[in-house]
This record gives structure tokens, C-alpha cells and sequence, in this order.
């Protein structure tokens, strides 16, 4: 029995393919990967955590989009969408679509059994070459016992 080999996409053939799609896919190394739905738990923390930045920064030349804005880490071009991210006075954009922004001040995740180590490790290596980003802040689900 052979394998099934997924298709090189290209950022382009990604995007052409995300903007069309029923559900969110990051994009790596030419790989798509569908994103699952999140939790109760996950989305209460998620809209919390946005109201609040989005009345912190209210009266400051400050954006904050929950996580349907997807990032693009242009130095390993990682396409994803983190659960929170603020921008400063001007955003900048992939391209004319405005929905892929390049410039995060603050990128924030609630973390998952399943995407903790990712968060904490290869994401949290791959963020780092955003010249822009000057806070990485990792949010835990759980409640302290």
C-alpha cells in the first residue's frame, strides 16, 4: 500500500484556497492544516481577553482583532491565526484582500492540550521574526486548584 502525498501549495494557491473555504486552515512549508473548533472555555477567554484590550486601548491609535485575523510571519511564511492580536496606528496588510495582517504589536494564545507545546515552542521561534511584535502572551485554560 503507498502513501497518499499531500500537494506543495504555494502561499498563493493557500490563500486563493483559505479565502474560499468553509473553515480556517494554517499554511506552513507548503502544507495547509484545518484548524479545529474551539471550546466553550477557549471562546469565553478569547472574547474576554478582546473586550478587555479593545477598552484598554480605546482612546489609543491601537487595533485588536479576535481570531479570525490571520498573520503572516513573512521570514518563514507561516500563515496563522492567533487567538488575539493588537496592531498599532497603521496595519500593515498583505495585499488589497485586508484580511492577512504583517505588523502585530502583541500576539496572544489560549493554550490547548493539543497546541501547547506548538505555542510554546516552533510558533512561539517562528513569531519571533516579526520585527513588529513586542509582547507574546500565553493564556492557560485551566483554573488553579
Amino acid at each position: 500500500m503507498s502513501a497518499l502525498l499531500k500537494p506543495f501549495l504555494t502561499q498563493a494557491e493557500y490563500l486563493q484556497i483559505e479565502r474560499k473555504a468553509e473553515f480556517k486552515s494554517e499554511y506552513f512549508q507548503g502544507e495547509m492544516f484545518a484548524m479545529s473548533g474551539a471550546s466553550r472555555q477557549h471562546n469565553l477567554i478569547a472574547v474576554n481577553l478582546t473586550s478587555g484590550l479593545h477598552r484598554r486601548f480605546r482612546e489609543q491609535p491601537c487595533e485588536v482583532y479576535s481570531g479570525d485575523m490571520r498573520v503572516k510571519v513573512q521570514k518563514d511564511g507561516l500563515y496563522t491565526y492567533p487567538d488575539v492580536v493588537v496592531v498599532g496606528d497603521r496595519p500593515e496588510l498583505e495585499d488589497k484582500q485586508v484580511d492577512t495582517l504583517l505588523n502585530p504589536l502583541l500576539i496572544l494564545e489560549i493554550l490547548s492540550p493539543s497546541t501547547e507545546a506548538y505555542d510554546r515552542g516552533k510558533k512561539f521561534e517562528m513569531y519571533q521574526g516579526l520585527d513588529s511584535l513586542q509582547h507574546y502572551l500565553l493564556v492557560a485554560r485551566t483554573v488553579p486548584s
